[in-house]
């Protein structure tokens, strides 16, 4: 079992270097956190409320597969889950809409994450779901670690790891590193709330 203090790495040089260790690179996320705001541009007001939230919810998780993949990194897809994943590695990276990033608390998700969110990140780590952890450490016991690429609509991004408590949102953060403050993007708000469900966009399709 590894045990992790939490940390936040807002230094470049630093920040760089932990993300070499994940084999990520912080060009190739916010290039996928780009294509997050992309999508979110293309949502107007005439749309329905959740529509900026589904596309940058889509077109984040493109956007870590297409600047991404490649090399040890991977296709995931799970319990209705996207991202990508690195098997040597034993990581998996998600995409999250969230209120703030970078900033001095926790991100916490625009919407809440579904069950399989839950399971996918949480892995096997806790014995039960709500259990109160100890803020200076936390236990990881599973294979995986699942962290998220989150962005806000200031355009500021980071990579996390987070733990998804049972109800749908982040517990807390036991490691984050600060990719882009996002202070150039001007704020646009049509509404960034992602569908919800029991699993994350697990559509069904059945013939007629």
């Amino acid at each position: 079992m590894e045990s992790i203090r939490p940390t936040t790495t807002t230094d470049t040089e630093e920040g760089d270097l932990r993300l070499s260790e994940l084999g990520l690179e912080r060009h190739r996320l916010i290039a996928a956190g780009h294509h997050a705001l992309a999508g979110r541009a293309n949502a107007s007001p005439l749309h329905p409320a959740n529509t900026a939230g589904f596309f940058s919810y889509a077109d984040g998780v493109k956007g870590l597969r297409a600047e991404n993949m490649g090399a040890n990194w991977q296709f995931f897809r799970s319990e209705g889950v996207e991202g990508i994943c690195n098997e040597e590695l034993n990581l998996r990276v998600l995409f999250a809409n969230v209120h703030v990033a970078c900033g001095p608390t926790d991100p916490q998700a625009r919407s809440k994450k579904g069950a399989g969110s839950e399971r996918v990140a949480c892995g096997d780590m806790f014995e039960a779901a709500g259990v109160e952890l100890p803020v200076s450490v936390v236990k990881f016991s599973g294979d995986y670690k699942t962290y998220y690429l989150m962005v806000d609509q200031n355009g500021a991004m980071e990579l996390s790891l987070p733990i998804v408590k049972a109800g749908g949102n982040f517990l807390r953060c036991v490691e984050r590193i600060f990719l882009i403050d996002g202070n150039d993007l001007d704020e646009i708000d049509f509404g960034l709330d992602e569908p919800a469900g029991e699993s994350d966009l697990d559509f069904v399709v059945t013939r007629k």
